[in-house]
């Protein structure tokens, strides 16, 4: 992702004193209090409302075997009632009171986060109201059982996606070490078997303030949601341990792996084939993510070297280059590289042929070109596209602070600030090395999707070239040890 931009001054914090300081983003301003949550205020003055988040680095990437899942669970059991308003009635009365029109909350695989617009004049009171909610859910056990038919209806219903089949599919083994950490949904026994308990020791242990993060934006003064932000968490309590996190093992795959997908939306006319690398992590390869951000920027012109070298192989029967992408997503701990085409299902090769050209091209031509002196052009007029991109999606306080609170939870604030910085002294030799870091040479998982009829015409071909074929019952890493 390439949405991001940058800090110009240290950011300092004495005890007892907060200091808030304006960042290079016009009109937003940063501040930390002293139990460690980090406050981020960014004004518009244009319509009187006033958009409020509070973000947490928790979600798949936090989770174990043993509580995957829970994450999602606790978000849902948010909305039900604490300390203030006693269920879920009271809770969106409330709510409706401060004229709240959009509301809602996400558990994804770095963040879960929580958020709603209220009129700026009741900015005080929409603070007030999430920190009831993040700091003393009440987690009640007959709301608790309740909940738990209303998500695991939620997961059975997405299990049977033919996109979640096919993504779980694939990275379960592009990540076998802990496949988990991508799967917010997570085990449905964990779920139906939960305890208050082990909902409290979530709440304990990342829903506090070091692990958090504030966002107002609007017609606000940031002065003022500084002082209200300390009136109203400024006595939230840490736990006792500090936080720890470990990465992945991260072990790279020691053979490709082909699969395929017997698709029921796919249509006759057209098979699809991705292949997928591990990526940069923003835990532990940061650097390493803004040549990876100008890499996913240089492809996509329609003219590039990526494009052009699937285009002039006319046995891959591709349209034009809108059927070709290739891209680069940062998260916490599973950075995903990912080149995809459309072809057409015609011509003198099958399917299953075209896929195998398809591969032979990513690993032989294509890392090729894109390690050559000529790789990449125009470097300096890609930044500028990625920061025209930037200024598009930084029109609204709500973009900016959303796109913010993604990457306080998938690497940390500074780098949020620092981007547009970093990205400029990206040089053409870094991207060349980021290829030959994470693409060349570097073995990955072939994913073709194709219609369930076509996948019963090749079938023993796609058998005989080594793929193997993916089903919900083969998909899903918690299924593992339950055959």
């Amino acid at each position: 992702m390439s949405k991001k931009t940058r800090l110009i001054a240290l950011f300092f914090l004495l005890p007892c004193f907060i200091f808030s300081k304006e960042t290079q983003i016009a009109s937003l301003f940063r501040e930390t209090l002293s139990n460690g949550l980090e406050v981020f205020v960014m004004e518009n003055h244009a319509a009187p409302l006033a958009y409020i988040e509070i973000a947490v680095r928790a979600g798949a990437v936090t989770q174990q075997p043993e509580n995957a899942g829970l994450f999602h669970l606790y978000e849902h059991l948010m909305f039900k009632g604490n300390a203030k308003y006693k269920n879920q009635k009271e809770f969106t009365e409330a709510m409706n009171k401060l004229g709240v029109g959009d509301w809602n909350g996400t558990t994804g695989v770095d963040r879960v986060n929580y958020f709603f617009t209220v009129p700026s004049s009741s900015v005080r009171e929409g603070i007030e109201f999430w920190s009831y909610a993040i700091r003393t859910p009440k987690i009640d056990k007959t709301e608790l059982e309740r909940e738990k038919d209303v998500v695991l209806s939620e997961i059975n219903a997405e299990h049977t996606q033919p996109s979640r089949i096919r993504s779980a599919a694939f990275l379960q083994k592009m990540f076998p070490d802990s496949p988990w950490r991508l799967d917010p949904s997570g085990d449905p026994d964990v779920v139906k078997n939960a305890t208050v308990e082990q909902l409290r020791e979530i709440q304990n242990e990342f829903y506090v303030p070091e692990n958090a993060a504030l966002f107002v934006g609007g017609d606000v003064r940031h002065e003022e949601i500084f002082k209200i932000a300390k009136s109203v968490f400024g006595n939230w309590k840490n736990a006792k341990t500090n936080q720890t996190f470990t990465p992945s093992k991260k072990e790279k795959l020691k053979n490709p792996i082909k699969l395929v997908f017997a698709d029921p939306s796919s249509s006759n006319s057209f098979v699809q084939v991705s292949y997928f690398l591990q990526g940069p992590n923003g835990e532990t390869d940061f650097e390493d993510t803004y040549a990876a951000d100008v890499w996913a920027s240089v492809i996509d012109a329609p003219d590039s070297i990526f494009n052009q070298t699937f285009l002039e192989n006319k046995k891959l029967e591709i349209v034009d280059s809108d059927y070709i992408s290739g891209s680069y997503l940062t998260r916490r701990d599973s950075g995903l590289i990912s080149i995809t085409v459309l072809m057409k299902n015609e011509g003198s090769l099958s399917s299953v042929e075209k896929s195998e050209e398809f591969y032979k091209t990513v690993r032989e031509k294509l890392t090729k070109e894109m390690t050559s002196k000529d790789f990449p052009k125009n470097i300096s007029e890609v930044e500028k596209r990625i920061k025209d991109m930037q200024i598009y999606a930084m029109e609204t306080a709500e973009g900016v602070l959303s796109s913010l609170s993604y990457f306080f939870t998938a690497v940390n604030a500074d780098y949020f600030f620092d981007y547009d910085e970093r990205l400029s002294n990206v040089t053409a030799e870094e991207v060349q090395d980021f290829v030959k870091k994470y693409i060349q040479n570097q073995d990955g998982i072939l994913l073709v999707s194709v219609s369930e009829e076509e996948f019963e015409k090749r079938k023993l071909e796609f058998e005989k070239a080594g793929y193997e074929k993916i089903n919900a019952e083969s998909a899903f890493w918690w299924k593992e040890g339950k055959k």
